[in-house]
């Protein structure tokens, strides 16, 4: 009896040490201290230009670091609220505990370096160290040519400061274990600029198409054989609304739509502000955002899009909450 007792016992402080050391990396010893790069960004018209087209209708910086207007089909941002944040992601979007957008106007960032601005859009750690939670989706913008996050920052350095205050976040154990665990180099892309394909790619990656549109599991990992399917859901009130199947798939994807087609479908959406209560539900798909794209852009993504594997994935776009 003494033995089998003792030896519950040593099952038991061994599972006590190892959550003990599970917590200890993922919440003490994480996440990793990356190095602030030496940069000195020179703010030119050609990178604010690059930077504003980037920043508001590719990446959705502004559409988060902004207010936005919910009465409207996807949100569109509140005019005069451009970079100061103050975008709530509680439990209402699935975060457990909250976040706040954070202002990036200089009034925000004015005190930050080059390489501790460049190292949060990339990397995912704040100029003070602490993890951000990959809502900000630095696990996407790590792709971004070094020119192009050189012209997001001179972008947001050449806004007008907005005064603005805002909390900072209060997440749960498991929400700071995943802010932590997440925090990664950069992996800039070599870009052929002349290659309609890699184009493709890199646009459909950067503005997030690849990462929504893939079907994931659970713990919001992506499904092997399901690229680009469609499913993931984003609550809406007591609704879920999914992302559609984009794969090349006649059925279920997009496999019958022309590259017009595809243009007409986010173009349709420029200066087209729908009221929600016209339509009874709101989209997840940052459609003010989008609907800018430069149409050869647009194009590059559709030709990527239908060089991948068809899926055939039937998805209900709105859809009860479980």
């Amino acid at each position: 009896m003494k033995k089998l007792l003792y030896g519950l016992g040593a099952v038991v402080g061994i599972a006590i040490l190892g959550v003990a050391g599970f917590l200890l990396y993922f919440l003490v010893i994480l996440p990793k201290d990356l190095p602030v790069p030496e940069l000195a960004v020179e703010i030119t018209p050609a990178r604010v230009e690059r930077g504003s087209y980037l920043a508001n209708e590719v990446l959705g910086c502004m559409y988060c670091h902004s207010k936005r207007d919910y009465d409207y089909f996807g949100g569109p941002v509140i005019p005069g609220t451009l970079g100061q944040g103050g975008e709530v992601f509680d439990e209402k979007v699935g975060v457990s505990g909250y976040l706040v957008s954070q202002n990036i106007t200089p009034y925000g960032i004015g005190d930050w370096s080059d390489g501790e601005l460049y190292r949060a859009i990339v990397s995912g750690l704040h100029k003070d160290g602490y993890a951000m939670f990959p809502i900000m989706p630095f696990d996407v913008y790590l792709y971004l040519t070094d020119e192009d996050v050189y012209s997001v920052m001179a972008y947001v350095r050449s806004l007008e400061p907005i005064e603005s205050e805002n909390p900072g976040r209060e997440l749960s154990t498991i929400m700071t274990i995943i802010a932590n665990s997440r925090a990664i180099p950069a992996e800039p892309w070599d870009m052929d600029w002349n290659n309609q394909l890699q184009v493709g790619e890199y646009y459909a990656r950067i503005g997030g198409c690849t990462f929504c549109h893939t079907t994931a599991d659970e713990r919001m990992q992506p499904i092997e054989g399901m690229y680009l399917a469609g499913g993931l859901g984003m609550p809406w009130k007591d609704k879920l609304i999914r992302a559609s199947n984009i794969t090349a798939d006649p059925e279920t994807g997009i496999g019958n739509w022309s590259e017009a087609d595809f243009i007409k479908r986010f173009t349709d959406y420029r200066d087209n502000n729908i009221a929600v209560a016209d339509v009874g539900w709101n989209s997840s798909m940052a459609w003010p955002v989008y609907a800018h794209i430069k149409e050869e852009d647009l194009a590059a993504i559709y030709a990527y899009l239908m060089a991948q594997p068809p899926v055939k994935h039937a998805v209900t776009i709105v859809d009860n909450k479980p």
